[in-house]
Order: C-alpha cells, then structure tokens, then sequence
C-alpha cells in the first residue's frame, strides 16, 4: 500500500489529540505547583506515572510527536515517517483548541496536588518510611520520566515505588510508562541502594469504587426525583484497537470489573452499559461506542444520562472536551437529550486521596515488590522489548 493511499485515513489519528478542549467545572483554585518538600531528603519516593498533556500550546508540537512515534501507545506504518508528518500536520489545530480552553491541560495540576496530599497522609500513617515526597513522570510531555527519574537519583531516594496513576492496566498506557523506565535503566545502573517497586494496577480498590459511586450520586442528585431511577449511567472510557485486545490485553476485564463493583455499591440502582470513547484512525476498535450508544438509547426511547468516565483520576482532554463538549452540549442539543450529566473524575475527593495513600501504605507493608501478574506478558505479545523490560523488573524488583 502507498503512501498516498494511507494519508487520507491517517489524517484521523490526529483526533486522539483534537479532544483537549477544557470545560470549566470550578477547578481553577487548584495549584500548579504545590510544595513538594524539595528542601528535605526523602526516604521514600512516589513517582507518579500518566501520560501526561501540554501545559502551554508551546508544547503541543513535541507531545504530538511523541505519541505518534511511540510504538507501546500506535503501531503505523513506516511510523519513523508517518509518525512525525501527522503530528506536524494536526499542531496548528491542537494549538486553537488549548488557545480555546486559556492554553493548556490541568492534567499536571491535579496530578502535584494528588502528591501533595497524598504525601502528607503517608507522612502521618507510615513514619517509618517517611519522609515521602512525590514525583510526576509524564510519557509525552515535561515533567518526561526520563528528566524525573534523574531527579530521583540526585535525591538518592532510598525506596522509589513506580506508582502507575491508570487505575486498569494496559499494554498502551500502563505499559509505555514502564517501558519507558526500562528503557532509561538498561544503559544506567540503578542507584546503588535504591529499592523499586511496583504500584502496576488498581483497578477494584474498594476507596477507588467508593469514589466513583460518590461521584454519582452527586450527579443522580440533580435530576428530578420522578426521573432519576430511570437515569443511563454510560461507564465511558478510552477505546483501544481489537489488535491490541486480541493479544491479551487486559484492561477491557479490568474496566469491567471496575463497573461491576460499582453498580454492586449503588445496589444496582440505575441502568448501566460499558461504552467506549476517542477510537483513533482507520483500524477497528473495542466498541460500542460512546457517541454511538447515546444515539442508540435515545432511538430505545431513553431521555435521561449520566456519563462517567471510569478510567481517568483526573480531568483532561478526553473528559473536558470528548465528555462535557462533543457528547453532553453538541451530541446531547443535536439529539434531543432531556439531560444529560457528566460525573467527575475522581480529582482530589477525599475518599479518592485516602485510596491513593492505602494502596500505597498497603504496598510499603507488603513484602511483595512486584504483582507476578505485571511480569507476565500477553499471550500474543510480539514486543521484544517488552519481553526484555518485564525480565528487568523481575530481577530489579526482587533483588
């Protein structure tokens, strides 16, 4: 196949970055850069893994290029080429949609405050591994885990615990971020006496459902009272290729589950389906769709929605833009939507906070560093490099 022939159904690849427009939800008093202890030696550190979002639209051309020549996150076609002429190519449009929203992600924002206060439970809870301090590891844009992990060892961290911040694992996200360590460790030795460890997923922490049903409720609480019990609630969260799904990628399970223990809270009080946003280029992907299922209940008659993204702990370009714009204002006005909500993430709710601080407390206790679920590839794996990466934490992580 030509090139040529791919351009046309490329030029969608660039919508996985066209959804970052910011809707404001009464998150402004949230701070960019909290205090993080930089004036005292920690024992322990909490590096913070996500993929990160531009800050500035200044940034937006690197952070393009850096999920388009990713291979853990998209597979192209001559990436090497393809890769960066897609990303160059959708920047001007990217940059107008961060313009739009005052320029930039508050993605780093919550992230520092989630470590803030995070940091500040496990000082209290868990002296003996005290001081804790925090540290954010973006995929694809500053602070790049590459430049954090440097920080760490400059500090001379006694223990690092690599805290994946998606509470269901996957290949493409997940996976990226731990390769990537690997991939910064494999020409470095690892600071002599530093212990890691590894936070690889959450996804039916009980403090992390309780959060989500808390999240609900607040919005279930906003319809009139004859109308609520017939409420939609749509589990939103990000799709991924059949490709990847097909070689056992686990996390389609692991968001399942999340929803299963979540209706199980709320006493299964509402209607509910699993549905899936921001496919990305010509490939078939894990369905149904988001967008596509809003149009299918509205033709069964149903009025009334709740849309709740469940695999995200904070806002960023797929709940501010895909969730509130497209689907709740335009998708919701263009098909006659009675109302349609959108809950939030889990942000810095405080159930949330005290989830973060026992999932780590509870890994700083146990004397498992590492899950063996984390070392085990996916049946149809073909990624020689993971393969390499799980065999170093197996050896790193039980040293």
């Amino acid at each position: 196949m030509s090139i040529n022939s791919w351009l046309p159904r490329l030029l969608c690849f660039g919508r996985l970055c066209m959804k970052s427009t910011t809707v404001v939800r009464g998150y402004g008093s949230v701070a960019a850069n909290p205090i993080n202890k930089d004036d005292v030696k920690p024992k322990t550190g909490i590096l913070m893994l996500n993929m990160g979002g531009p800050t500035h639209i200044n940034q937006v051309p690197d952070f393009l290029f850096r999920i388009m020549t990713d291979r853990d996150m998209m597979q192209l076609p001559i990436q090497s080429i393809l890769g960066p002429w897609i990303a160059k190519r959708r920047t001007p449009d990217i940059q107008k949609k961060y313009s739009e929203i005052g320029g930039g992600s508050p993605i780093l924002q919550w992230t520092n405050k989630q470590g803030e206060l995070l940091c500040k439970k496990l000082d209290k809870i868990s002296p003996e591994t005290a001081p804790h301090k925090y540290y954010v590891a973006f995929r694809y844009v500053d602070p790049l885990t590459e430049e954090t992990l440097e920080r760490i060892r400059n500090d001379g961290v006694q223990h690092t615990v690599l805290f994946s911040q998606y509470p269901q694992y996957s290949c493409s996200t997940s996976g990226s971020s731990f390769n990537a360590i690997y991939n910064y460790y494999k020409t470095r030795e690892p600071p002599n006496g530093m212990k890691l460890s590894v936070i690889d997923r959450w996804a039916t922490h009980p403090l992390l459902v309780k959060t989500f049903v808390e999240r609900i409720k607040e919005e279930l609480a906003q319809f009139p009272s004859e109308k609520r019990n017939d409420v939609v609630i749509l589990f939103s969260a990000h799709s991924l290729p059949l490709q990847v799904v097909n070689r056992g990628d686990s996390y389609p399970a692991e968001v399942g589950a999340t929803v299963a223990l979540v209706m199980q809270e709320l006493n299964n009080c509402n209607p509910h389906s699993l549905v899936w946003q921001s496919k990305v280029g010509p490939a078939a992907w894990l369905g149904p769709f988001t967008d596509e299922a809003l149009k299918g209940y509205v033709k069964q008659g149903k009025k009334n929605f709740i849309l709740v993204p469940i695999a995200f702990v904070n806002e960023h370009i797929e709940t501010l833009h895909e969730l509130d714009i497209e689907y709740c204002r335009e998708l919701g006005e263009e098909l006659g939507i009675e109302r349609i909500r959108r809950a939030a993430a889990p942000n810095d709710h405080p159930i949330f906070i005290d989830a973060l601080t026992d999932i780590v407390a509870s890994h700083l206790r146990s004397k498992q560093s590492v899950n063996p679920k984390f070392l085990l590839r996916c049946p149809h794996c073909v990624n020689l490099n993971c393969d390499a990466s799980k065999k170093w934490y197996a050896k790193v992580c039980k040293s």
